[in-house]
C-alpha cells in the first residue's frame, strides 16, 4: 500500500533512550526514598505516561507522582540527560529518504510535548518540529489515541487510510488501530515481537529501514 502519512513513536523507535530513562527515573526513586531504586530492567517502563508509570508501577498518589515526575525531570532534562539518547541504525537515513520523496513525517509520543520537540531538534531529523506531538505540560492528553488523532487532523489530514504509525509497543499498535490507521511494529525497541502482534500490529518491522518497503519506496 501506498501510505503517505507516516507518525513515529520517539523512545524505542527513533532513539535509543534506555539508559538515559533508566538513569533518571532511578535518580527520581532515590529522591523519593524508594527502597532498592536500582532498575534492572528498563524496558517495560517505557512507553506509558511517566506519571501513570509512577503510579502504577510504584504505587504513588496522583500528587506523589507528580512530585517524582519533577525529580525526573530534573535529571532528564536539567542535567541534560535526553540529550544523550541515539539513534538507532538507519533512522536518519530512512527519514531523509521519505523526506525526499514528499512523504508527511511526524512523531506521535507520549513524552512531554516541550521535550521532545527539543530532541527531535537536536538530532536534526527530517521532521518538522511542529508536526512533533506528545502530553501536555499539564499531564493531559497523554493517551496515544488523542496524540494521534490531534496530529493528523491539527495537519488538515481527514482521510486517515493513508496513514501508518510507527511504534515499538503496544501502546503504539492500539491507539493507531482505535485511531483506524494501520502500523508498524519495530521489534528492535523495548517490545516483543508477541506484544505486538497480540495488538494487531499491520505489519512487522526488525530494522526501520524495511519501512521503504512496506511504504513502496
Amino acid at each position: 500500500m501506498n501510505y503517505s502519512h507516516i507518525l513515529f513513536d520517539l523512545d524505542g523507535t527513533l532513539i535509543d533512550s534506555k539508559d538515559t530513562i533508566r538513569r533518571s527515573m532511578e535518580y527520581a526513586l532515590k529522591k523519593m526514598n524508594v527502597p532498592n531504586p536500582e532498575i534492572s530492567n528498563i524496558e517495560p517502563l517505557i512507553g506509558p505516561p511517566m506519571l501513570k508509570t509512577l503510579q502504577e508501577v510504584y504505587g504513588f498518589s496522583l500528587a506523589e507522582a507528580r512530585i517524582g515526575y519533577d525529580f525526573y525531570l530534573e535529571e532528564y532534562v536539567g542535567n541534560g540527560q535526553m540529550y544523550q539518547a541515539q539513534l538507532y541504525h538507519g533512522v536518519k537515513e530512512t527519514i531523509q529518504t521519505l523526506h525526499q520523496k514528499g512523504l508527511f513525517l511526524g512523531v506521535a509520543t507520549t513524552k512531554n510535548e516541550t521535550n521532545a520537540r527539543k530532541i527531535v531538534e537536536s538530532l536534526k531529523l527530517d521532521i518538522s518540529v511542529s508536526r512533533v506531538y506528545g502530553t501536555y505540560n499539564d499531564g493531559t492528553r497523554s493517551n496515544k489515541k488523542e496524540i494521534i488523532t490531534s496530529l493528523l487532523e491539527d495537519n488538515g489530514v481527514t482521510d486517515f487510510a493513508n496513514a501508518l504509525m510507527v511504534g515499538d509497543r503496544h501502546f503504539d499498535i492500539i491507539g493507531a488501530r482505535e485511531v483506524g490507521i494501520d502500523s508498524v511494529g519495530v521489534t528492535y525497541g523495548c517490545g516483543s515481537d508477541e506484544e505486538l502482534r497480540q495488538a494487531g500490529a499491520t505489519h512487522l518491522a526488525s530494522s526501520i529501514i524495511e519501512l521503504l518497503e512496506i511504504v513502496n519506496i
